[in-house]
């Protein structure tokens, strides 16, 4: 469970022995607007203007494996995260689970669909107990209908997200399995050098969904990687020197070029 104490918590969880921020049920408007600004959907956006956005949002907290909507729900709704992590995720023709992708706090999913007034093409189910807020259309849509500058300045914070998304998708395509775990490694390593620890955000099968690979190609790759100087135990992964596994990919990549 999430630790119901962190600076963005804004409702009780079970269990807890602390005083929550506001209780459950008697979240203010404010409350929101403050928890949503970081949100990359809203950035360049008047606080003012965040807050109509805001009408229609409640806020709700959700135990592991919960399953928000199903593919095909109606989109009448996004939601933010503000604590824990949600996945959305589609299955193959085999029948497998594949993660297209997996939101962690201060991210939002879902607007899209409910923008165009779509229905959600893919599942949304909770990894990790999340405080999520559930944004609603109608008082969503009328503010942007109303101040045309905030709505061409958050369509274009969509097409920057649907950028990294085609990039992504592009980079999984072109890229070996091993590649695409040490690409994940390192960008939870940082731009350091030398020895890190990094704990991965989700459990391996998450992580193999996540990066397009069956969970026992995932456990070859790991094995593979001891040679990089890359050893894992549970969660828990330990690279010996970042530069030098940084340089490796960069040398790999140029070989296979030429």
């Amino acid at each position: 469970m999430t630790c119901p104490c962190r600076p963005l918590c804004i409702v009780r969880k079970p269990g807890c022995t602390e005083t929550a921020p506001i209780s459950a049920g008697k979240v203010s408007l404010s409350m929101l607007v403050e928890a949503v600004c970081g949100v990359p959907l809203f950035d360049g956006l008047d606080r003012a203007v965040v807050q109509q956005l805001l009408g229609d949002a409640s806020v709700s907290f959700h135990e592991r494996r919960f399953v928000l909507f199903e593919a095909g729900t109606l989109a009448e709704f996004f939601y933010i995260v503000v604590e824990g992590q949600v996945k959305l995720s589609a299955l193959n023709p085999d029948g497998r689970e594949s993660i297209v992708e997996v939101f962690p706090p201060g991210t939002s999913f879902g607007e899209a669909a409910m923008l165009i007034g779509a229905e959600f093409p893919l599942a949304a189910e909770i990894i990790e107990d999340a405080t999520l807020i559930r944004v609603g259309r109608r008082a969503f849509i009328a503010t942007l209908r109303a101040n045309p500058v905030a709505a061409r300045t958050m369509m274009a914070a969509l097409c920057r997200w649907n950028r990294k998304l085609a990039d992504e998708i592009h980079t999984l395509k072109d890229s070996e399995p091993w590649q695409r775990v040490v690409s994940y490694l390192l960008a939870l390593a940082g731009d350091g050098e030398g020895e890190a620890v990094v704990a991965l955000p989700f459990n391996r099968e998450v992580l193999a969904s996540r990066m397009g690979i069956r969970r026992e190609s995932l456990s070859r790759v790991l094995a593979r990687l001891k040679r990089m100087g890359v050893s894992s135990m549970g969660n828990e992964i330990c690279i010996a020197d970042v530069g030098a596994l940084r340089r490796h990919c960069v040398e790999f990549d140029a070989a296979r070029n030429e």
